[in-house]
């Protein structure tokens, strides 16, 4: 095993991913609209597709693309272009039919409204609810008079005499009656008033409504000229782009990703099982007391050790001094590196599940 844990894979480049997805996007693109755009040919005639160039785009990276480019041409039969410039032709000859009547139309418009002769609603009627109300109180009187005269004579046979106060009462309980009654006369006056100045504006309105029919008619029929020279243009077939299922080239680079990433988290496994199995040795090396050198030697191996530094100290033999910590304590300690004394004194070099061990007192 190594000094150090696995290195991850890299991650897929983005640009170059986009750049790969653009690219089958217009693939799919041209492949659409090739396919869905077939001539069409018909009674009333053909359409016709054709590539007529190409135009350049630019993907995310900076590639360039080449996107075609198409018409469509519509052709009508002999028979329905005979009825097409028919239509034409009629559509013109209403136009000029209009353009003649906007001239006339200005002679029309360039007068003001004449409403000189509309019924005049200025009466306020007051003189024909007078005679009204007067025909009504003609009539209304003798009854009112011969109604008076009964109830006194029977008030007097009764025996009530006359400016007494029952006598008063009941000749002014008629008096009442007479103005209710009189009242009546004048609200059927003022709905007879109200009735002929109603009738007065509506016959003015009605007036003044064919003026402005009158007025108007020649905007109506420009209008409706208008309306029958309007340009028809022929009907064709929309161009469309039926659906072309895309290369997930993103989902592929992706999913490597993540396969590449599984193997580095099962290779990361496996250090780390290694790391365990070497504190495991270098708790059996060192002892219960730390200080108990195992019997091939004490655990050197410049593998199991961090934080490595050069004391810049030489022993007798010229071997390096280093100070360090191993992996599974910080416990700050001296020594030697196996693989620098295996150069120097073989002998003093062991072996214990794989890493070098130094038996020190072989050194002095």
């Amino acid at each position: 095993m190594g000094k150090s844990a696995p290195a991850a894979p890299a991650p897929p480049d983005p640009y170059k991913t986009a750049s790969a997805q653009t690219g089958t996007n217009i693939q799919s693109a041209i492949a659409n609209a090739t396919i869905g755009n077939a001539n069409t040919y018909g009674p009333t005639g053909s359409t016709i597709y054709k590539q007529i160039g190409q135009q350049s785009i630019t993907g995310p990276d900076g590639q360039t693309y080449q996107v075609p480019q198409y018409s469509s041409t519509t052709t009508l039969s002999p028979e329905q272009q005979q009825l097409y410039n028919q239509q034409t032709q009629l559509g013109s000859d209403v136009n000029n039919l209009a353009l003649k009547q906007v001239g006339q139309l200005g002679d029309t418009l360039g007068k003001p409204v004449d409403t000189s002769a509309l019924p005049s609603v200025a009466n306020d009627f007051s003189a024909d609810r007078s005679a009204v109300e007067n025909a009504l109180f003609n009539r209304l009187n003798p009854q009112l008079q011969l109604q008076r005269d009964a109830l006194e004579n029977k008030l007097v046979n009764q025996g009530f005499q006359r400016g007494t106060a029952a006598f008063n009462n009941a000749m002014d309980q008629e008096n009442r009656q007479e103005n209710d009654a009189r009242l009546a006369i004048t609200g059927q006056g003022l709905q007879e008033q109200q009735g002929l100045n109603s009738m007065a504006q509506a016959n003015r309105q009605r007036a003044l409504q064919e003026t402005l029919a009158i007025r108007n008619q020649p905007l109506n029929e420009i209008s409706a000229l208008r309306s029958g020279g309007q340009v028809s243009l022929p009907n064709a077939p929309q161009f469309n782009a039926p659906t072309v299922a895309n290369t997930d080239l993103s989902g592929d680079l992706y999913n490597t990703a993540a396969i590449q990433n599984s193997q580095y988290g099962q290779q990361m496994q496996q250090y780390n099982q290694q790391l365990a199995g070497m504190y495991g040795l270098g708790s059996a090396a060192l002892g219960a007391g730390g200080y108990a050198l195992g019997k091939n030697g004490w655990p050197s191996d410049r593998r199991l050790k961090r934080e490595i530094i050069d004391l810049g100290i030489r022993l007798v033999n010229g071997l390096k001094l280093y100070a360090y910590r191993y992996l599974w304590d910080d416990k700050p300690r001296a020594g030697v590196m196996a693989d620098e004394v295996l150069r120097v004194k073989p002998d003093a070099v062991g072996l214990m599940n794989g890493f070098l061990t130094v038996d020190y007192r072989s050194l002095a």
